[in-house]
């Protein structure tokens, strides 16, 4: 390459004005002075016009395009549903489950309901005026009234 002082002369003054290059722009580009926007020029906006899109319908298809054979839709019969009737919502009366007394063994547990404000001891499979009692555990009994069932919660 460049041999001696040769390569000196040359190279120092191009390095020089690479960095001043940069340090000119970096302190441009952080200085107070904003460029002065000397002319103001108003523009004005036009109207976009729409065309209003063409109605059109599609008539039945007599032959397929790409076979040539005669076109017939498959025939649809309507389905009957089964109707359902709503089923009344049965009113159920004022229950409120108490508690448990069992013994060791579970089978002969008696679960202490309240049935429009009356107390009654009641075994599974026992019924008061239309409630029977189907399952029973210490934390929630199962009854059955009028064919519906519902579960009740123990209260604390």
């Amino acid at each position: 390459m460049l041999k001696g002082k040769k390569g000196l002369y040359i190279l120092l003054p191009l390095v020089v004005f690479i960095w001043g290059a940069i340090i000119f722009q970096v302190v441009d580009a952080f200085s107070d002075e904003d460029p002065v926007v000397s002319t103001i020029t108003n523009v004005s906006f036009a109207t976009i016009k729409t065309k209003e899109r063409e109605k059109f319908s599609i008539s039945d298809v007599d032959r397929d395009p790409f076979l040539g054979t005669i076109y017939r839709p498959k025939k649809t019969t309507p389905k009957k549903g089964k109707t359902k009737s709503k089923k009344q919502e049965t009113i159920w009366p004022s229950i409120r489950y108490k508690g448990l007394v069992s013994a060791q063994n579970n089978s002969s547990a008696i679960f202490l309901v309240e049935i429009n404000g009356t107390d009654q001891l009641m075994k599974i499979k026992d019924s008061f005026s239309e409630v029977q009692l189907v399952k029973g555990s210490s934390s929630a009994i199962k009854l059955k009234y009028k064919g519906s069932t519902k579960q009740f919660q123990i209260l604390n």
